[in-house]
């Protein structure tokens, strides 16, 4: 049987752009948190929602994939924002590229989503014999008064895009090896928006102080008080960004050595070198230089990367390729695919 291998890439950006140190003093931007993040702009949807930019990234990576709309058999959809509030976003994903076939879903795992959608396409394809093609989309937006991409998460900045790829049986593309993934729950109530749910249904007092955003800042002010519970969360994500890997390739009899490439989620540049570090890879031979054009757009960035980077001709035949995400969970993730070239 032929490999599972992800066929086909495809990434959308808005075209406006944001930069950094336009928005510096009026967010309250410190110069030493911008050179830690090393975020310099990002790509800002002014006239676009998450499924519009879905829907192009898709396009792409079915054209590219040399296959019709009525050709995918499966659609998983990942966003961190929603166009609306509880809503079936996959099936207008599904339904404006004419994949008619198609059972589309919506993954809700954060970050880790596009990871999360590999790794079902990987597994259904070598589970089950009726299924030919998965079609994985990421999409976020971040926008006020939802959430600020300037000052919401510590750890980096975000942008606005979209990234696609299409799962076939095939020995060409990449070839997927194997995945991983790890949660620990401990830390569950870091990322919420605190009301707007059952438990707190919002009131127009909390529309007005603001309350009805997710702020994971403020919220970690308030459940990180003590340096306690701080060592506590730097230690679970430590040892899990190693585990996640390393525990694949033990499983692949693979040695860190043996990996030419890493493409890693675009977090701020001084957690990014941390990871990078763990497996001992150069930083020319990982995705980093993208970060600071486009920042952190949710689980976009891991397919968004591997196609820009396919397109910057990083890859050669018989590459060993590490894919590695974390998340709000927390979640980890990890892929290992092997570029085997585009021949048909």
């Amino acid at each position: 049987m032929k490999a599972v291998s992800i066929v086909s890439t495809g990434r959308y950006v808005p075209k406006d752009v944001e930069y950094t140190k336009d928005f510096a003093i009026n967010e309250g931007l410190s110069q030493k948190n911008i050179d830690e993040l090393g975020i310099d702009k990002v790509h800002a949807a002014k006239r676009e929602e998450p499924t519009d930019m879905a829907i192009k990234a898709a396009k792409i990576a079915i054209e590219k994939a040399n296959i019709l709309p009525k050709d995918i058999d499966i659609i998983t959809y990942s966003s961190t924002m929603s166009d609306y509030l509880r809503w079936s976003d996959a099936a207008k994903v599904a339904h404006e590229l004419g994949a008619t076939n198609a059972y589309a879903f919506r993954i809700e795992q954060f970050c880790c989503g596009g990871m999360a959608g590999l790794d079902f396409a990987y597994s259904k394809l070598k589970s089950d014999p009726d299924i030919n093609a998965v079609l994985v989309v990421c999409s976020d937006k971040y926008e006020k008064p939802i959430i600020n991409r300037w000052t919401s998460a510590s750890a980096n900045f975000y942008g606005d895009g979209a990234s696609a790829c299409v799962v076939m049986r095939s020995d060409r593309g990449f070839e997927i090896k194997g995945t991983h993934a790890l949660t620990d729950g401990s830390f569950n109530h870091l990322w919420k928006i605190p009301v707007g749910g059952l438990k707190s249904p919002a009131t127009a007092e909390d529309v007005r102080l603001n309350r009805f955003c997710s702020d994971s800042r403020k919220t970690a002010s308030e459940y990180l008080s003590d340096s306690g519970k701080r060592d506590d969360l730097f230690n679970i994500i430590g040892l899990n960004n190693k585990r996640v890997m390393i525990e694949l390739l033990n499983r692949l009899n693979l040695d860190k050595s043996e990996l030419d490439y890493m493409v890693l989620y675009n977090i701020g540049k001084e957690i990014m070198l941390k990871i990078i570090n763990i497996i001992g890879m150069d930083v020319s031979k990982t995705s980093q230089y993208i970060a600071k054009d486009y920042g952190h757009m949710g689980p976009t960035d891991i397919l968004f990367n591997l196609d820009l980077m396919t397109q910057d001709q990083k890859f050669e035949v018989g590459h060993k390729i590490m894919l590695f995400s974390a998340g709000a969970g927390f979640s980890w993730s990890s892929a290992l695919l092997e570029f085997k070239g585009w021949r048909i």
